[in-house]
């Protein structure tokens, strides 16, 4: 208890526009003690709640609450990387995130060379295990996404070739005992020989697999259903496109409902006119929003930088390679990816989730966090009508205040 009687460890965020990822409550209060959603109510019953004195109360004056954003594909942000195979880089990454309302995310290893992957993974492990025992102000590292390097030489994107393999399950072995059991999610080509062999080992591990980078024909997209391969990254891009007479991959994700999909929402990537169609034809549970941002998103404006090895042009919020214009990835973030999707004509009881309970069903975590339910985690963003975030919560710590990591 502190000087008025108020516990320690709960708080009152009142008079605030609530979505939970279920309901909207335009004008409500959410009572958080010891880290965890207590209550989600309409300010109608504030007055009356009986405890209401216990809790250090926050007027939102009218601000937007929703559970914190979980990005699922991320290789870099504020001048840091999962390339740079540190542990000082993941957790600046888990670190400069909150300011984007971002709670949990998958730190996101493209295709590398082998020891430099094992030096990035060992990183990431660490950067977790210290994050969870000291603490340490970021996002929380929910394991990692390895995007390759079981991937196809024909949509590789800017991977290099040099570093793509077969399916192997030795190798997948060896970056797994790296990893100590903490690879979450893993892109795959599907076509790749051995795949389904290799898939089931990966099951048997619990890693979500995600076809991507993939020149899989129709029917090899279904025997990769058949064996567990149900998500997909960044639709559309670097993948098999649709063709009458082969739907290739594009067309079983769309044609297959039970196939959820990565999004990367800026209107580069995908143009808006396909966004709006997979609105419409994806069952909205399934359309997962990611950033697939790199090192230099959030630093300095448009130019050439190094990526990866690579040089890399910053236009218009989009990555392109200097040599032949192969996009490399996004300067986006999550609060800017759900606005996009308001761009589109999606409402935010239709937005929020998708960046936010939808990972988490995907990734078996929703249980734990992703909506603003009694039982889960106080991971939450305080934000202006439009998005720009103020507040970060953790497990009900304020992590960051308007510009400020606490």
């Amino acid at each position: 208890m502190n000087s008025k009687g108020q516990e320690k460890n709960a708080f009152c965020l009142y008079n605030a526009d609530i979505y939970t990822g279920f309901t909207h409550i335009r004008e409500g209060f959410i009572l958080i003690r010891n880290g965890v959603i207590e209550n989600v109510h309409s300010m109608q019953r504030f007055e009356s709640y009986s405890d209401i004195s216990m809790y250090e109360k926050v007027d939102c004056k009218g601000a937007v609450i929703t559970p914190g954003f979980f990005d699922t594909h991320i290789h870099g942000i504020h001048g840091y990387g999962t390339e740079d195979a540190t542990v000082e880089a993941i957790l600046k990454m888990a670190e400069h995130q909150l300011a984007y309302g971002v709670t949990s995310f998958l730190p996101t290893l493209a295709s590398l060379e082998k020891q430099h992957t094992l030096r990035a993974i060992r990183a990431i492990t660490e950067a977790q295990k210290l994050q969870q025992k000291e603490g340490i102000p970021g996002a929380t590292i929910r394991g990692m996404h390895l995007e390759g390097p079981f991937i196809s030489t024909n949509k590789k994107g800017i991977h290099d070739a040099n570093f793509i393999k077969a399916a192997d399950k030795d190798l997948l072995k060896e970056y797994w005992d790296a990893s100590e059991g903490t690879i979450t999610a893993m892109t795959v080509a599907p076509e790749l020989k051995g795949m389904r062999s290799f898939a089931n080992e990966a099951q048997k591990l619990g890693i979500t697999l995600l076809a991507g980078h993939s020149n899989a024909s129709y029917e090899q997209m279904v025997e990769g259903i058949e064996v567990g391969i149900l998500h997909a990254a960044h639709f559309f891009n670097a993948m098999r496109s649709m063709h009458h007479r082969d739907p290739g991959v594009v067309g079983a994700i769309l044609i297959h409902s039970e196939i959820s999909c990565e999004l990367i929402s800026d209107g580069i990537h995908v143009h808006p006119a396909l966004v709006e169609f997979l609105v419409k034809e994806k069952p909205a549970g399934k359309i997962v929003l990611v950033t697939d941002s790199l090192k230099p998103t959030g630093l300095s404006p448009d130019g050439i930088y190094d990526v990866k090895g690579d040089n890399v042009r910053l236009e218009n919020g989009v990555f392109c390679r200097v040599e032949d214009g192969t996009i490399a990835g996004s300067a986006l973030t999550m609060n800017a990816s759900i606005r996009y999707m308001l761009g589109y004509g999606l409402t935010k009881s239709d937005a929020i989730p998708m960046a936010t309970l939808n990972p988490a069903r995907i990734y078996e975590t929703d249980n734990l966090f992703g909506s603003l339910l009694p039982g889960r985690q106080a991971d939450l963003v305080v934000c202006d009508k439009e998005l720009n975030v103020k507040r970060t919560m953790i497990g009900g710590r304020f992590c960051y205040d308007n510009g400020r990591t606490l």
